[in-house]
């Protein structure tokens, strides 16, 4: 036999014996995971040497073959996917909600909604905590009881004052899982900021006040402001409005920033202040929620309602009805309900262990987004009448 004939029986022999000994397709190994954790109860991902839960999609799922372990290798999938979202069996779970002013009317009206509809949707507990005033030393208090108290996520308000990144910060190290809305802390070692982007908002202010100051034919002209002064959200925003009027209308410019502290009877004397010290004052711009009802107040009084052009945050429906009467010309609105919901949705997410990042314990690696920007929602003489209709009975 030739050299040639030898490799081609060899060849043949070779290709025979692969066919018959290919791997015929095997059941699904057992799942090696312990039970879900007890309702309400704070338990971290599984750390390095724990058994996992059994295989989801797109994970191996033949035998092991012999002399292989029947162990899931460490970090091979999340743990919570074996519960189905809103099981009765989490519903012992409390996400705690925790602001300066918890009972502000806006907060009632816009945030309490949203946490509802997550309440309900998830089949958790949701609870309402913080001052009902504005008190910084009882709301830092307030977030290191509650996160004391090892509920399954906390969210903090975060707009109120920087000095609330700390306790942010205790939290995570007790392994709370916590977020941040409404005014991030980014020095903070918050899972995520799920709410608006102030420094937008702001710009969006300064366009609003560009237009109308043209369309009263005014290529100059002096703005006030009206916000909580020391909180960096509010910072954000009052650069955002002279970004936008150095961008888009240069002869306006901000002349005045004076403080709100949540209170309508302080905006309005603060407002009377920047209209007496400025007899040809052409704008006002009100970035919290008592600052819209104080200077609307402020400028009627002074008998310039209609001449000063007010832009404003948001202040209840109620407050929308200024824009029809003519003394207010732009109202934002943030998403509360969106940034609520989603927040607890979040932590709900992180809490049970739902999705990871490379297979990645979520304490190691946090698979939640970074920020999220909830958007916001302009009123104005084009679309007031359709809002009002459309909220008509939701108080």
């Amino acid at each position: 036999m030739n050299r040639k004939r030898i490799v081609a029986v060899v060849l043949a022999a070779a290709f025979v014996t692969s066919a018959c000994t290919s791997n015929a397709p095997a059941s699904p190994s057992p799942g090696q995971g312990s039970p879900p954790a007890s309702a309400g109860e704070v338990t971290p991902g599984p750390t390095s040497g724990e058994p996992t839960t059994q295989p989801t999609s797109g994970e191996s799922t033949t035998q092991p073959t012999g002399g292989e372990s029947t162990t899931p290798p460490t970090g091979s999938g999340p743990t919570g996917l074996d519960v189905p979202i809103g099981d009765p069996s989490r519903a012992d779970q409390e996400y705690v909600w925790i602001s300066n002013a918890s009972n502000l009317p806006l907060f009632v009206e816009r945030v309490y909604p949203g946490l509802e509809s997550a309440r309900k949707a998830l089949n958790v507990n949701v609870r309402i905590a913080g001052p009902s005033s504005v008190d910084l030393a009882a709301f830092l208090t307030t977030v290191d009881a509650e996160c004391t108290k090892n509920p399954a996520g906390v969210i903090v308000v975060g707009g109120w004052d920087d000095s609330l990144g700390s306790e942010v910060d205790k939290c995570i190290d007790k392994k709370v899982p916590t977020i941040v809305t409404d005014g991030d802390l980014p020095l903070s070692k918050r899972l995520t900021y799920l709410g608006t982007d102030w420094y937008n908002l702001g710009y969006q202010h300064g366009q609003y006040q560009c237009r109308y100051h043209a369309d009263a034919g005014l290529d100059t002209g002096k703005i006030g402001t009206i916000s909580f002064l020391a909180a960096t959200n509010f910072r954000e925003a009052r650069q955002g409005l002279r970004d936008a009027l150095a961008a888009e209308c240069p002869g306006v410019q901000v002349i005045a920033d004076e403080e709100s502290g949540t209170n309508v009877e302080q905006v309005a004397a603060n407002t009377a202040a920047i209209i007496q010290a400025n007899p040809d004052l052409t704008g006002m711009v009100g970035f919290d929620s008592e600052a819209g009802p104080g200077i609307v107040r402020a400028v009627t009084e002074s008998g310039k309602a209609g001449q000063i052009i007010v832009t404003s945050n948001e202040a209840g429906r109620e407050f929308m009805n200024s824009i029809k009467d003519g003394t207010v010309k732009m109202i934002n609105m943030e998403k509360y309900e969106t940034m609520d919901f989603f927040g607890v949705f979040y932590l709900y997410t992180f809490y049970n262990d739902i999705i990871r990042n490379l297979n990645m314990d979520h304490w190691l690696q946090n698979p939640l987004p970074a920020i999220g920007d909830s958007g916001l929602i302009f009123v104005t003489e084009d679309n007031v009448d359709t809002i009002l209709a459309a909220t008509a009975g939701s108080q």
